[in-house]
């Protein structure tokens, strides 16, 4: 039964009305004037993880950030008095990526006196293995018995939501003789043209030892297509090598690949 009078409910729906109006007003206010992430203010606000850093921020916070590590670095004589190094590097981070990466390669004699150094950049992206390679660095009269790389202490860590290149090898053919070569067929399996691709190759012994490195660039693979990477040494192996491994990658955060 309905013991409210029709007045009454008229005056209750009235009151309701005014009553949504005024948690709306209240709402819209709290949101206008609730603190924003800038990531600029030097202060942590907003969603952000940090002070300017993480949640919306493009810089991921220095506390979630893994160190890159180094699988191997290899350096291989080229011609008289000039070597080609090597690093497989691999950065474990999956969201995080350096889109300037500064490294230095370093070469020491047995005594480990430096013999040369090295610097340049590169990039990596969000849980990439990669290989950085230098060629023809020159020695002179001085031969190398040991190499390193280090990166530089500061690194400009970048989120980005692109983890993936598209980007795959088919097919890979060595030959032996007259010279050394590998061809391998990569894939682009995005429907947008990937420009600026970067193929490095590494051969292993039967016992996994790094035998010889070689790195190309294609300028530009189609989208849904094939192209074909080449790879090339000055003189034939001991050995053909048992294993062959190439990464492929272009820089996630300037290619139009998303």
């Amino acid at each position: 039964m309905n013991f409210l009078p029709w007045r009454t409910k008229r005056q209750l729906f009235y009151f309701g009305i005014f009553a949504l109006i005024i948690l709306a007003i209240i709402a819209g206010l709290v949101l206008y004037y609730w603190p924003q992430a800038t990531c600029t203010d030097n202060k942590q606000n907003g969603q952000e993880e940090g002070i300017d850093c993480g949640g919306p921020c493009s810089i991921p916070c220095i506390g979630e950030i893994r160190d890159l590590s180094v699988s191997w670095v290899r350096f291989f004589k080229s011609r008289e008095g000039f070597y080609d190094v090597a690093a497989l590097v691999d950065n474990p981070n999956l969201y995080a990526c350096l889109p300037v990466l500064k490294y230095r390669f370093t070469l020491e004699d047995v005594n480990h006196v430096i013999i040369t150094i090295k610097e340049n950049e590169t990039f990596i992206n969000p849980g990439e293995k990669q290989i950085i390679f230098e060629s023809d660095i020159m020695t002179g009269s001085r031969i190398p018995r040991y190499a390193y790389i280090n990166f530089e202490a500061q690194q400009n860590w970048k989120y980005i939501k692109t983890e993936k290149t598209f980007l795959s090898v088919v097919r890979k053919d060595f030959v032996n003789s007259p010279f050394p070569q590998l061809s391998a067929e990569i894939r682009n399996d995005s429907v947008l043209d990937i420009k600026n691709v970067f193929a490095n190759a590494a051969l292993y012994d039967d016992k996994g030892n790094v035998i010889g490195v070689s790195s190309t660039k294609i300028d530009l693979i189609p989208a849904s297509s094939v192209q074909f990477a080449y790879f090339t040494w000055p003189l034939p192996f001991d050995k053909e090598p048992a294993t062959i491994e190439i990464f492929v990658t272009t820089n996630l955060t300037i290619n139009v690949n998303k």
